[in-house]
């Protein structure tokens, strides 16, 4: 059996910090993800009655809305000068003289930022739906028992949620493992592979340099990553899925 095309893509720098940047990636959006709409979620479900379908909308638009023109408009929030980002860094003396998405220090940041605010209203969908399915019956009891504000926030309707969230994380490292759009439209993996995640990597290796080999291995080495995570998830947390999860899948 020849594995020639893996040690060429293992002992590539590149791979290397291609890992580096979807290690970076999963640890940062999928908790920041979680917790906003988490607590987006509780918000709009628990202390709003007029405009709850408004807020609803508002913030899962992004979710919808085409990676295209999400990442022309962020290209201009982080445009150097004019950008919406140099408006609020010029208060506190900060001038941006190259964009965010091409500084080789920033770029891979600014993307997740990017991703955290287009995705952010799936995880609040998931916690609504969650919350939604709450059983009143143990709500009120824990109200008797004194249960209030926070105190019934963290110690019962968190752990009740927990199903959401195992879904949410699972998805999470799917989808960090899949990143390609924003990455591909907004910088293309630079600048100088400074944001180059598996899905650039791969199609450049394959469509780009055609070097199909290297590709492929590339591939494999993804899905058993993915295999592999989504497994060592389900025997540490289970397999339990909330409802909305079951659709989405």
């Amino acid at each position: 059996m020849k594995f020639g095309p893996c040690t060429s893509v293992l002992s590539d720098p590149t791979f290397w910090i291609v890992v580096r940047n979807m290690a970076l990636w999963g640890v940062i959006t999928i908790p920041v993800q979680m917790l906003v709409g988490g607590l987006l979620a509780y918000f709009i479900e628990r202390h709003t009655t007029l405009f709850r379908g408004f807020f609803r909308t508002m913030f899962f638009l992004p979710v919808v809305t085409s990676v295209s023109v999400v990442s022309l408009v962020w290209a201009q929030i982080y445009a150097p000068y004019y950008g919406i980002a140099q408006e609020y860094l010029k208060h506190v003396g900060i001038v941006m003289t190259n964009s965010a998405i091409g500084d080789p220090n920033t770029a891979i940041y600014a993307l997740i930022v990017v991703n955290i605010w287009q995705w952010t209203g799936f995880s609040m969908l998931m916690y609504i739906a969650g919350i939604a399915n709450l059983p009143s019956e143990v709500l009120d009891a824990a109200r008797i028992d004194g249960a209030k504000g926070w105190r019934l926030a963290v110690h019962v309707i968190v752990p009740m949620l927990s199903p959401a969230t195992k879904s949410l994380l699972l998805l999470g490292i799917i989808g960090t493992l899949q990143t390609f759009p924003i990455v591909h439209l907004m910088t293309g993996g630079g600048p100088n592979r400074a944001s180059e995640v598996f899905g650039t990597f791969i199609f450049k290796q394959s469509f780009v340099l055609g070097d199909t080999g290297s590709g492929a291995a590339l591939s494999v080495i993804v899905l058993v990553v993915a295999l592999g995570l989504s497994l060592l998830q389900i025997a540490l947390l289970g397999a339990r899925l909330s409802p909305a999860a079951k659709v989405q899948a």
